[in-house]
């Protein structure tokens, strides 16, 4: 039986420092590829809570959630309405770029993007007006609770997105995220399981934003540091990310999996 796993990485198999632990290493993508640098990538990878699943090897896009031109447009008017400028992720070609409007940046924006010194995709902008022409798939606030509430409400009620409010896992900022609606982390993950012609599929998560992607899967394990709601969802409640639980329940049990 061929076998997918497939394991979130903030809080699950990330360490508090938002690194991969030796152990975990078998000895990336930007951010991803900083968090888990030395795993082998020879398998694709979901990206943006499963707006993207790529080839990390070569940056071939194998599914792509994206906005069409005119749900774009009313989401333009509603930020603009709001006077609220979030990052935006977007591919411009086979080129992929976070933007934002210079000097406007919330202090969680601030945050997100120091820690991103260097990457590649940051790309800010002085005017909307300069992503007419890329393929835009994710956009991002990040600020106080107290901001982003409204702005959640706005686009939760609207059945053509799908929105992820939560708290970051290492600030204490709110990150709403927004994308077309249907994108999860489950709907990619059966896409890759589809592709790479596995038989089952097991998951492991943390946070409430894994419940599609345990769903879809035949087996679904929380670390002991998840979200009580998860860890109801879930077949079994592993250790915690910190002990290497999840590297350490795939070495005990990938016999079962054979």
């Amino acid at each position: 039986m061929k076998t997918l796993f497939v394991s979130d990485l903030d809080g699950t198999l990330l360490t508090a420092k938002e690194t991969v632990s030796e152990y975990s290493m078998p000895r990336s993508l930007n951010s991803a590829a900083k968090a888990v640098w030395g795993l082998r990538q020879n398998l694709p990878v979901i990206l943006y809570n499963g707006a993207i699943v790529m080839e990390p090897w070569n940056g071939n896009k194998l599914y792509n959630s994206h906005f069409t031109g005119t749900v774009r447009a009313d989401i333009r008017r509603i930020l603009h309405e709001y006077d609220v400028w979030p990052l935006v992720y977007s591919f411009l070609g086979n080129k992929e770029r976070v933007s934002w409007l210079r000097g406007r940046e919330t202090e969680g924006m601030k945050r997100y993007l120091s820690r991103r010194a260097g990457d590649p995709r940051l790309n800010p902008v002085d005017s909307p007006d300069e992503l007419k022409d890329d393929e835009i798939f994710y956009y991002t606030y990040i600020d106080a609770k107290e901001r982003t509430d409204v702005l959640h409400a706005v686009f939760e009620k609207d059945a053509r997105f799908r929105c992820i409010y939560q708290q970051e896992t290492y600030q204490s900022d709110y990150w709403l995220e927004i994308m077309p609606a249907g994108t999860s982390k489950g709907a990619a993950a059966t896409v890759l399981k589809e592709r790479l012609g596995a038989e089952k599929l097991v998951a492991f998560g943390d946070a409430l934003n894994d419940r599609e992607l345990f769903r879809a899967a035949d087996e679904a394990y929380a670390v002991e540091n998840a979200d009580e709601e998860l860890k109801k969802a879930a077949t079994a409640v592993i250790g915690y990310s910190e002990e290497d639980s999840v590297s350490k329940f795939i070495r005990d049990n990938l016999e079962k999996y054979h």
